[in-house]
């Protein structure tokens, strides 16, 4: 291959990282500041790979949610680690889950993603004790509550990045 053949190649395939992209897009708009003095921002970057690991478990395999957890672990100042375990989790077991039981309803999804994001906040109350840097587990349980409720938003934003971007009518894997 010459340069503009594995240039042609690599921007053809750039839909491949869309899902890493609008999690990280999602990590990002978490850093926002809140005039609240209670972290009532949504895990964004859980659901998103929930979200993810639930329609397009081919692009989003645990070994990028954890390179994805330690973008988290450093924009959000934890200890390194404690958001790449748990995002990589996350994917893992989805990915489990989706294989055994299969695609579902929504209504579904949405229990089954309150599911893990409460996971994933008793899995972060854990690891950040085992760090040293215990948390409250009050604040987790208010980031827990507007997960809940962002979770429509999130399945639709994922859902439009992938119509847009990988030109799909309904949620399918890319690979099948």
């Amino acid at each position: 291959m010459d340069a503009a053949e594995r240039r042609r190649w690599w921007l053809s395939h750039w839909r491949l990282a869309v899902p890493a992209l609008t999690t990280l897009f999602l990590l990002w708009v978490m850093t926002a500041p809140l005039p609240l003095p209670l972290p009532l921002f949504p895990e964004l970057g859980v659901l998103a790979i929930f979200v993810w690991a639930t329609f397009q478990p081919r692009l989003m395999p645990p070994w990028v949610a954890f390179v994805l957890g330690l973008v988290a672990d450093m924009l959000f100042a934890q200890p390194l680690g404690v958001n790449a375990t748990l995002f990589a989790l996350t994917a893992g077991f989805v990915r489990a889950f989706e294989r055994r039981y299969g695609h579902h309803a929504h209504g579904f999804d949405w229990a089954m993603a309150v599911a893990v994001v409460a996971g994933f906040e008793l899995g972060s109350w854990l690891l950040m004790d085992l760090a040293g840097r215990p948390m409250a587990l009050a604040p987790l349980v208010w980031q827990w509550l507007t997960s809940l409720l962002a979770y429509p938003a999130v399945a639709a934003f994922c859902g439009h990045a992938q119509r847009r971007a990988l030109g799909m009518a309904s949620p399918a894997n890319v690979f099948p």
